[in-house]
């Protein structure tokens, strides 16, 4: 299984972006939030399900990784976190193999969620929040044969 090799494929095709710093890029890393630039992504480990399509030394992994995009909240404005969570789309589409990435055969976007927000410590939901995101969640089917390993030796 390719885990951490599809959330860094993700990583890097988001980090390819002019619109953000690769260092606002981050596997998990929420940190970011205060001490970077907006936009800012965060890559999540997520859910998986895998099957056998075929032959016995067959398996498919259907990967779910969450994609959380974040901008600053200045108000009733969401046109930054909008456009954020436009290019991050755009480019997710753009690279439906995650740039050639070892057995993926196919990655793309299959949602987003309602806006979310981020209150600073200590405020209250009465006023502004810190941060607006939006989390997109990223499908990725990975076909491995295990031909040659294990029982199939």
């Amino acid at each position: 299984m390719s885990d951490s090799a599809i959330q860094g494929a993700i990583q890097g095709a988001i980090q390819a972006l002019s619109t953000f710093d690769e260092a606002d890029v981050t596997l998990g890393d929420f940190r970011v939030l205060g001490s970077g630039s907006p936009p800012y992504a965060v890559i999540l480990p997520g859910s998986f399900r895998g099957g056998r399509p075929g032959d016995w030394s067959q398996v498919q992994f259907v990967w779910r990784h969450p994609v959380e995009v974040w901008e600053r909240f200045t108000g009733d404005d969401y046109s930054a976190l909008v456009t954020a969570r436009e290019n991050v789309v755009a480019q997710l589409q753009a690279y439906p193999t995650l740039g050639g990435l070892a057995g993926v055969s196919l990655s793309t976007v299959v949602e987003a969620g309602e806006p979310i927000f981020l209150y600073q410590r200590g405020q209250t939901q009465d006023s502004l929040p810190a941060f607006v995101g939006s989390r997109l969640v990223v499908e990725t089917v990975e076909e491995v044969l295990y031909d040659g390993s294990g029982e199939f030796a």
